[in-house]
């Protein structure tokens, strides 16, 4: 089964008609839309053109979130990171996370002991 939550490089769904279904199947998804009566409208309506510019606007601002964040980042020094990562992290389930998303390391290749991330909730 494909992901129905698949976008095309601009940020439009590949499949809007399965994105749409994906979403009113998803409760806590459908509950996060119940408090934003604009967005639902368009999700739940029958425009697709609406839809795909929603979720493109959606992706791009995400994507520009994400490219400030890793600009940031990548402007600090080491020194600088080593500080502000505070915050321990499971290695197992580091490693889980890694699995899902497609890379799997074995047992010899397992080499992280000890990984601290920025705690972003207080930036």
């Amino acid at each position: 089964m494909s992901d129905p939550f698949a976008l095309n490089e601009d940020g439009t769904a590949k499949d809007p008609v399965a994105f749409r279904e994906a979403l009113k199947a998803d409760p806590v998804r459908m509950e996060a839309l119940e408090k934003e009566p604009e967005v639902a409208a368009v999700v739940l309506g029958e425009d697709e053109n609406a839809f795909q510019e929603l979720i493109k606007s959606v992706y791009q601002a995400e994507k520009k979130r994400v490219d400030t964040l890793n600009k940031g980042m990548a402007e600090r020094t080491m020194d600088a990171q080593r500080v502000s990562a505070t915050v321990p992290r499971d290695t197992v389930q580091l490693y889980q996370q890694l699995r899902e998303s497609g890379l799997q390391y074995g047992p010899a290749f397992r080499l992280l002991r000890n990984v601290h991330v920025p705690d972003v909730a207080s930036s």
